[in-house]
């Protein structure tokens, strides 16, 4: 209960700063007024320039969009609403993996996200979204693989406290699909559950996963990834 998310609280300043940076940016070039930088969506031209990800700019071998995407979001209510889910599964993910492994979930989680999205996602996409859900894979993943070897109160929070908030957040986005980028939540919550069961865990230290098998998980996720990116960005 003491544990404090210093990576989760970390990432989420970041966004905080990178979202500030884009509403004055709309201030500066005449696209919004002061209230509209504390509560109006930003624009997608400044959204843009700072790296949303937009199919026409991967088609320019712009692949770094693939992971900047995810510090952007549209407005002030979207940025809370991400930034809740962020530091709630934060909390959780951090204190179960460690704050690095956390990040490179999350990380690994957008980009796939990020991927999967310029495949059939919307055209302009923003938000860390995607590695929200991967947040969410890796520890419902985590707690199927570990479920025999978990105490009980573990074992419900894995298990029946996130199946429902899973299923709710991939239903919320159906009617909404030209305004959620439901393929970047899918993209990322298959990452995050390819990785939850191979990380080392701060729980069963008796149950600890294989480096080894770690490792080549891992190297195969990247490798995957790299040449989704690669071939998205070049075709």
């Amino acid at each position: 209960m003491g544990f404090t998310p210093r990576v989760t609280f970390a990432v989420l300043g970041v966004l905080i700063a990178v979202h500030i940076g884009t509403g004055l940016w709309d201030v500066g070039h005449h696209q919004a007024g002061w209230l509209g930088f504390l509560f109006g969506e930003r624009s997608d031209a400044t959204l843009v320039a700072w790296g949303a990800r937009t199919r026409w700019a991967l088609r320019k071998h712009q692949a770094w969009r693939l992971l900047s995407y995810g510090a952007l979001h549209g407005g002030a209510l979207h940025l809370f609403m991400n930034g809740l889910a962020l530091v709630g599964l934060g909390r959780i993910t951090e204190a179960v993996f460690g704050g690095a492994r956390f990040l490179l979930i999350l990380l690994i989680s957008v980009l796939a996200g990020g991927c999967l999205s310029q495949w059939g996602g919307v055209s302009v996409s923003v938000g860390v979204s995607g590695g929200v859900f991967g947040l969410m894979g890796a520890l419902v993943a985590y707690g199927l693989w570990h479920r025999a070897a978990l105490p009980p109160p573990l074992r419900e929070l894995f298990g029946r406290r996130l199946y429902p908030w899973v299923a709710l957040n991939l239903l919320l986005g159906l009617p909404m699909a030209g305004i959620v980028d439901n393929y970047a939540h899918i993209g990322g919550l298959c990452a995050g559950a390819a990785m939850g069961p191979w990380l080392a865990d701060h729980i069963l230290d008796n149950r600890r996963p294989d480096r080894r098998g770690s490792l080549t998980v891992l190297a195969v996720n990247i490798a995957l990834l790299s040449w989704a990116t690669v071939g998205l960005a070049w075709r």
